[in-house]
Protein backbone atom coordinates (compact mmCIF):
# COMPACT_ATOMS: atom_id res chain seq x y z
CA UNK A 1 0.00 0.00 0.00
CA UNK A 2 1.36 3.49 -0.65
CA UNK A 3 1.38 6.13 2.12
CA UNK A 4 1.35 9.86 1.58
CA UNK A 5 0.78 12.90 3.32
CA UNK A 6 -0.46 16.55 1.80
CA UNK A 7 2.09 19.17 2.76
CA UNK A 8 1.62 22.90 2.79
CA UNK A 9 4.85 23.28 1.97
CA UNK A 10 7.46 25.81 2.46
CA UNK A 11 9.92 28.15 -0.15
CA UNK A 12 13.03 27.77 1.56
CA UNK A 13 14.96 24.73 0.35
CA UNK A 14 16.62 24.45 3.67
CA UNK A 15 13.25 23.64 5.27
CA UNK A 16 11.35 21.77 2.71
CA UNK A 17 14.69 18.97 2.82
CA UNK A 18 14.17 18.40 6.65
CA UNK A 19 10.12 18.05 5.84
CA UNK A 20 11.11 14.98 3.74
CA UNK A 21 13.63 13.45 5.89
CA UNK A 22 11.03 12.73 8.27
CA UNK A 23 8.55 11.57 5.66
CA UNK A 24 11.59 8.93 4.51
CA UNK A 25 11.59 7.69 8.04
CA UNK A 26 7.71 7.04 8.29
CA UNK A 27 8.16 5.69 4.19
CA UNK A 28 6.17 7.74 2.59
CA UNK A 29 5.69 7.13 -1.06
CA UNK A 30 4.13 10.52 -2.03
CA UNK A 31 3.60 13.95 -1.18
CA UNK A 32 0.91 16.17 -1.96
CA UNK A 33 2.30 19.30 -2.11
CA UNK A 34 -0.27 22.26 -2.35
CA UNK A 35 0.38 25.11 -4.44
CA UNK A 36 -1.61 28.12 -3.80
CA UNK A 37 -1.71 30.43 -6.76
CA UNK A 38 0.32 32.96 -4.69
CA UNK A 39 3.55 30.17 -4.67
CA UNK A 40 3.51 31.01 -9.01
CA UNK A 41 4.00 34.57 -8.32
CA UNK A 42 5.54 35.46 -4.76
CA UNK A 43 6.99 32.32 -3.45
CA UNK A 44 7.92 30.08 -6.07
CA UNK A 45 10.43 27.86 -4.43
CA UNK A 46 7.98 25.20 -3.26
CA UNK A 47 7.43 24.48 -6.72
CA UNK A 48 11.11 24.96 -7.99
CA UNK A 49 12.47 23.18 -5.23
CA UNK A 50 10.37 20.34 -3.49
CA UNK A 51 10.17 17.84 -6.77
CA UNK A 52 13.89 17.04 -6.56
CA UNK A 53 14.32 17.41 -3.14
CA UNK A 54 11.32 15.00 -2.44
CA UNK A 55 13.26 12.77 -5.27
CA UNK A 56 16.32 12.83 -3.72
CA UNK A 57 14.78 11.13 -0.54
CA UNK A 58 12.59 8.19 -2.70
CA UNK A 59 8.89 9.91 -2.60
CA UNK A 60 7.00 10.84 -5.30
CA UNK A 61 5.94 14.80 -5.48
CA UNK A 62 2.49 15.64 -6.85
CA UNK A 63 0.90 18.69 -7.24
CA UNK A 64 -2.13 19.68 -6.07
CA UNK A 65 -3.81 23.40 -6.39
CA UNK A 66 -5.02 24.35 -3.45
CA UNK A 67 -7.47 26.70 -3.24
CA UNK A 68 -6.93 27.47 -6.85
CA UNK A 69 -9.64 29.92 -8.32
CA UNK A 70 -11.10 29.96 -4.60
CA UNK A 71 -12.37 26.90 -5.35
CA UNK A 72 -10.78 22.83 -4.47
CA UNK A 73 -10.30 22.76 -0.91
CA UNK A 74 -8.61 25.49 1.55
CA UNK A 75 -6.45 28.59 1.90
CA UNK A 76 -8.62 30.28 -1.03
CA UNK A 77 -6.42 33.66 -1.99
CA UNK A 78 -7.02 32.83 -5.66
CA UNK A 79 -4.29 36.03 -7.14
CA UNK A 80 -5.81 35.37 -10.75
CA UNK A 81 -9.67 36.32 -9.87
CA UNK A 82 -7.61 39.62 -8.13
CA UNK A 83 -6.24 40.52 -12.22
CA UNK A 84 -9.36 38.86 -13.95
CA UNK A 85 -13.03 39.72 -12.08
CA UNK A 86 -14.53 38.35 -15.22
CA UNK A 87 -13.61 34.90 -14.06
CA UNK A 88 -15.75 35.09 -10.86
CA UNK A 89 -18.59 33.17 -10.31
CA UNK A 90 -22.12 35.06 -10.85
CA UNK A 91 -25.55 34.60 -9.03
CA UNK A 92 -28.67 33.90 -10.60
CA UNK A 93 -29.57 38.20 -9.79
CA UNK A 94 -26.29 38.97 -11.23
CA UNK A 95 -24.69 39.47 -7.97
CA UNK A 96 -20.94 38.36 -7.39
CA UNK A 97 -19.58 35.48 -5.67
CA UNK A 98 -16.28 35.54 -4.10
CA UNK A 99 -15.09 32.39 -6.15
CA UNK A 100 -14.52 31.24 -9.59
CA UNK A 101 -15.95 29.36 -11.76
CA UNK A 102 -14.35 25.84 -13.60
CA UNK A 103 -16.84 26.56 -16.57
CA UNK A 104 -14.99 29.59 -17.69
CA UNK A 105 -12.79 28.88 -20.49
CA UNK A 106 -10.10 31.01 -19.18
CA UNK A 107 -10.33 30.05 -15.59
CA UNK A 108 -9.54 26.57 -17.26
CA UNK A 109 -6.99 27.98 -19.15
CA UNK A 110 -4.71 29.55 -16.05
CA UNK A 111 -5.23 25.91 -14.68
CA UNK A 112 -3.93 24.64 -17.18
CA UNK A 113 -0.93 27.00 -17.40
CA UNK A 114 0.03 26.26 -13.86
CA UNK A 115 0.23 22.42 -14.71
CA UNK A 116 2.38 23.44 -17.49
CA UNK A 117 4.63 24.76 -14.41
CA UNK A 118 4.09 22.02 -12.48
CA UNK A 119 5.22 19.59 -14.87
CA UNK A 120 8.11 21.63 -15.78
CA UNK A 121 9.22 21.69 -12.44
CA UNK A 122 9.64 17.91 -12.19
CA UNK A 123 6.13 16.80 -10.32
CA UNK A 124 5.39 13.24 -11.03
CA UNK A 125 1.20 13.78 -11.10
CA UNK A 126 -1.71 16.42 -10.72
CA UNK A 127 -5.00 15.51 -8.30
CA UNK A 128 -8.00 17.54 -8.71
CA UNK A 129 -8.81 18.06 -5.31
CA UNK A 130 -12.59 17.99 -4.63
CA UNK A 131 -14.43 18.86 -8.38
CA UNK A 132 -18.08 19.75 -6.98
CA UNK A 133 -21.71 20.91 -8.48
CA UNK A 134 -21.27 25.28 -8.54
CA UNK A 135 -24.75 25.44 -7.40
CA UNK A 136 -25.24 28.86 -7.76
CA UNK A 137 -23.16 30.36 -10.84
CA UNK A 138 -25.06 31.74 -13.52
CA UNK A 139 -21.77 33.35 -14.94
CA UNK A 140 -21.94 34.09 -19.03
CA UNK A 141 -19.66 30.80 -19.43
CA UNK A 142 -21.96 28.61 -17.72
CA UNK A 143 -24.90 30.47 -19.48
CA UNK A 144 -23.61 29.69 -22.88
CA UNK A 145 -22.36 25.82 -21.63
CA UNK A 146 -26.09 25.17 -21.12
CA UNK A 147 -27.26 26.55 -24.40
CA UNK A 148 -24.40 24.37 -26.01
CA UNK A 149 -25.37 21.09 -24.37
CA UNK A 150 -29.11 21.57 -25.39
CA UNK A 151 -30.20 23.76 -23.14
CA UNK A 152 -32.81 26.87 -23.06
CA UNK A 153 -32.35 29.75 -20.08
CA UNK A 154 -29.94 27.91 -17.10
CA UNK A 155 -31.85 30.91 -15.40
CA UNK A 156 -35.50 29.77 -16.01
CA UNK A 157 -34.03 25.75 -15.86
CA UNK A 158 -36.51 23.80 -13.50
CA UNK A 159 -34.22 22.08 -9.88
CA UNK A 160 -33.93 18.98 -11.91
CA UNK A 161 -32.40 20.25 -15.29
CA UNK A 162 -30.38 22.50 -13.51
CA UNK A 163 -28.86 19.60 -10.92
CA UNK A 164 -28.03 17.41 -14.10
CA UNK A 165 -26.21 20.65 -15.87
CA UNK A 166 -23.81 20.86 -12.81
CA UNK A 167 -22.73 17.13 -12.49
CA UNK A 168 -22.04 16.91 -15.98
CA UNK A 169 -20.18 20.55 -15.34
CA UNK A 170 -17.81 18.33 -13.05
CA UNK A 171 -17.57 15.57 -15.04
CA UNK A 172 -16.45 18.00 -18.22
CA UNK A 173 -14.03 19.91 -16.10
CA UNK A 174 -12.24 16.22 -14.81
CA UNK A 175 -12.10 15.34 -18.49
CA UNK A 176 -10.48 18.53 -19.67
CA UNK A 177 -8.18 18.80 -16.66
CA UNK A 178 -7.47 15.36 -17.49
CA UNK A 179 -7.10 15.52 -21.18
CA UNK A 180 -5.02 18.23 -21.16
CA UNK A 181 -2.52 16.45 -18.95
CA UNK A 182 -2.29 13.40 -21.18
CA UNK A 183 -2.29 15.44 -24.07
CA UNK A 184 0.43 17.48 -23.07
CA UNK A 185 2.22 16.25 -20.25
CA UNK A 186 1.69 12.38 -19.94
CA UNK A 187 4.32 11.36 -17.67
CA UNK A 188 1.63 13.09 -15.56
CA UNK A 189 -0.27 10.97 -13.13
CA UNK A 190 -3.83 12.20 -13.42
CA UNK A 191 -5.71 11.76 -10.01
CA UNK A 192 -8.97 13.03 -8.63
CA UNK A 193 -11.33 13.32 -5.28
CA UNK A 194 -14.79 13.18 -5.19
CA UNK A 195 -16.18 14.36 -2.13
CA UNK A 196 -18.39 11.88 -0.17
CA UNK A 197 -21.85 13.78 -0.72
CA UNK A 198 -20.90 13.81 -4.41
CA UNK A 199 -21.17 10.26 -4.41
CA UNK A 200 -23.83 10.49 -7.40
CA UNK A 201 -20.95 11.51 -9.20
CA UNK A 202 -17.95 8.69 -8.52
CA UNK A 203 -19.30 6.09 -11.28
CA UNK A 204 -19.22 8.58 -14.11
CA UNK A 205 -16.28 10.29 -12.96
CA UNK A 206 -14.21 6.70 -12.60
CA UNK A 207 -15.76 6.37 -16.74
CA UNK A 208 -12.99 9.40 -17.48
CA UNK A 209 -10.40 7.67 -19.61
CA UNK A 210 -7.91 10.19 -18.81
CA UNK A 211 -8.05 9.79 -15.34
CA UNK A 212 -5.83 7.55 -13.40
CA UNK A 213 -6.49 7.45 -10.16
CA UNK A 214 -9.53 8.19 -8.24
CA UNK A 215 -10.65 8.02 -4.41
CA UNK A 216 -13.14 10.36 -1.76
CA UNK A 217 -12.17 11.69 1.58
CA UNK A 218 -14.26 10.26 4.84
CA UNK A 219 -13.67 13.28 7.15
CA UNK A 220 -15.24 11.35 9.91
CA UNK A 221 -12.96 12.37 12.87
CA UNK A 222 -15.08 14.85 14.49
CA UNK A 223 -18.39 13.27 13.60
CA UNK A 224 -20.53 10.56 16.04
CA UNK A 225 -21.28 7.99 13.54
CA UNK A 226 -19.27 5.02 13.80
CA UNK A 227 -16.24 4.53 11.84
CA UNK A 228 -17.32 1.36 10.55
CA UNK A 229 -20.00 2.63 8.86
CA UNK A 230 -17.25 3.78 6.41
CA UNK A 231 -15.98 0.14 5.16
CA UNK A 232 -18.97 -0.07 2.37
CA UNK A 233 -18.57 3.36 0.75
CA UNK A 234 -14.37 2.18 0.93
CA UNK A 235 -15.76 -0.81 -1.10
CA UNK A 236 -17.69 1.16 -3.70
CA UNK A 237 -15.09 3.27 -4.31
CA UNK A 238 -13.05 0.56 -4.59
CA UNK A 239 -14.76 -1.74 -6.81
CA UNK A 240 -15.14 1.35 -9.30
CA UNK A 241 -11.44 1.53 -9.29
CA UNK A 242 -11.07 -1.82 -10.50
CA UNK A 243 -14.29 -1.83 -13.28
CA UNK A 244 -12.32 1.02 -14.44
CA UNK A 245 -8.92 0.07 -14.07
CA UNK A 246 -8.01 3.27 -12.05
CA UNK A 247 -5.76 3.48 -9.12
CA UNK A 248 -7.62 3.73 -5.90
CA UNK A 249 -6.97 6.10 -3.24
CA UNK A 250 -8.69 7.03 0.32
CA UNK A 251 -7.92 10.13 2.93
CA UNK A 252 -7.65 9.93 6.23
CA UNK A 253 -8.57 13.27 8.16
CA UNK A 254 -5.81 14.91 10.44
CA UNK A 255 -6.68 18.48 9.91
CA UNK A 256 -9.12 20.81 12.26
CA UNK A 257 -9.04 17.31 14.46
CA UNK A 258 -11.08 18.63 18.24
CA UNK A 259 -9.61 17.89 21.50
CA UNK A 260 -10.25 14.82 22.60
CA UNK A 261 -11.06 12.90 19.57
CA UNK A 262 -7.52 12.10 17.84
CA UNK A 263 -8.22 8.25 18.86
CA UNK A 264 -10.84 8.19 16.17
CA UNK A 265 -7.95 8.97 13.87
CA UNK A 266 -6.28 5.59 14.57
CA UNK A 267 -9.85 4.03 14.73
CA UNK A 268 -10.77 5.16 11.21
CA UNK A 269 -7.58 4.48 9.65
CA UNK A 270 -7.41 0.65 10.84
CA UNK A 271 -11.00 0.74 8.83
CA UNK A 272 -9.42 2.41 5.66
CA UNK A 273 -5.74 0.27 6.29
CA UNK A 274 -8.24 -2.93 6.36
CA UNK A 275 -9.84 -1.90 3.05
CA UNK A 276 -6.36 -2.24 1.26
CA UNK A 277 -7.10 0.55 -0.99
CA UNK A 278 -3.79 1.10 -3.58
CA UNK A 279 -3.23 4.32 -1.56
CA UNK A 280 -3.69 5.75 1.59
CA UNK A 281 -3.04 9.55 2.30
CA UNK A 282 -3.37 11.54 5.44
CA UNK A 283 -4.73 15.29 5.30
CA UNK A 284 -2.21 16.99 6.31
CA UNK A 285 1.53 17.33 7.18
CA UNK A 286 1.71 17.22 11.42
CA UNK A 287 -1.76 18.08 11.97
CA UNK A 288 -1.50 20.98 9.59
CA UNK A 289 0.24 22.91 12.55
CA UNK A 290 0.33 26.86 12.03
CA UNK A 291 -2.77 27.16 9.48
CA UNK A 292 -6.81 27.95 10.08
CA UNK A 293 -7.45 24.43 9.54
CA UNK A 294 -4.95 23.59 12.57
CA UNK A 295 -5.98 20.73 14.52
CA UNK A 296 -6.46 21.54 18.29
CA UNK A 297 -3.55 19.41 19.52
CA UNK A 298 -1.92 18.89 16.03
CA UNK A 299 1.04 16.85 18.00
CA UNK A 300 -0.91 14.66 19.09
CA UNK A 301 -3.36 13.87 15.82
CA UNK A 302 0.00 13.62 14.10
CA UNK A 303 1.18 10.97 16.30
CA UNK A 304 -2.18 9.21 15.69
CA UNK A 305 -1.94 9.37 11.65
CA UNK A 306 1.63 8.25 11.71
CA UNK A 307 0.56 4.79 13.74
CA UNK A 308 -1.59 4.83 11.19
CA UNK A 309 0.90 5.16 7.92
CA UNK A 310 3.15 2.51 10.06
CA UNK A 311 0.47 0.20 10.59
CA UNK A 312 -0.21 1.06 6.70
CA UNK A 313 3.73 -0.62 5.55
CA UNK A 314 3.25 -3.49 7.49
CA UNK A 315 0.31 -5.13 6.03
Amino acid sequence: MRTGVSYMGHHNPSHIAADMRAMAALRLDDVLVCTQENDFVWFPGKIRFTPQIAQDHGIRPIALFWGALNLFGGGRSSQFLLEHPEGFQVGRDGSHRPAGCYVNPRCVQRIQEMIDTVAEAGFAGYFVDEPTPLVDCFCASCRAQYAAWGGDDLATADAEQQAAFRRRCVVDYVQKIAGYCKANHPHLETMCCLMPHDRDLWEVVSRVVSLDNLGTDLYWVNQERAVEEAAPLIQEMAALCQKQHKVHHEWLQCWAVQAGREPRIFDQGEVLVRARPDALYVWAWEGQVGTRETCDDPALAWAKACEVLTLAKEV
